[in-house]
């Protein structure tokens, strides 16, 4: 059984707010280095110069692009699954190395402290917007796998489906 899912990182109308608002601060800077260098305005005393402007543009259109895309993707194909945060936080399991998989308990997002890709202790966990989560437990591993979903019953078959064909004989 094959699954995919892509679920966002923040609510719709925040990631909107968001990137609106690196847009506007990028403008602001394309702005001040279309001053500077095309109507040949002096750069202010408390100013920064044309370059650093136009760096700070393009850095933050770039990023609010890259918000503007995030989200956490999970895929189980044949003997494989893959998490990763856009392209970043890439995690590859393979299902033969998976020792369980359980519903998570509770609100990972309070317990992560946030969304994205998180890190604790004894945890590794991709958190998004899923109302339900699971934990993975992997061989040789200290941590679990924790991945939010908004249908933990398909995740878990998915997994536990291939789990059962690459044990048997």
């Amino acid at each position: 059984m094959k699954y995919y899912e892509k679920q966002l990182i923040m609510p719709k109308k925040l990631m909107l707010a968001v990137t609106i608002l690196l847009v506007f601060l990028s403008a602001l800077f394309g702005y001040s280095f279309y001053e500077q260098e095309f109507l040949d305005k002096p750069v202010p005393e408390t100013g920064i110069a044309g370059h650093w402007a136009l760096l700070i543009c393009a850095l933050t259109a770039f990023v609010a692009w890259y918000v503007s895309k995030i989200a956490i993707i999970t895929k189980v194909e044949e003997d494989t699954l893959y998490v990763s945060l856009g392209k970043f936080g890439k995690a590859k399991v393979e299902l033969k190395d998976i020792e369980s998989v359980e519903d998570k308990k509770g609100n990972p997002a309070a317990e992560f402290l946030g969304y994205g890709y998180r890190v604790k202790l004894k945890q590794l966990g991709y958190v998004g917007r899923g109302k339900e989560a699971i934990e993975i437990k992997i061989k040789g591993q200290k941590r679990t796998l924790v991945i939010t979903t908004d249908n933990a019953s398909s995740l878990k078959e998915a997994l536990q489906s291939n789990i059962d064909t690459t044990e048997s004989p």
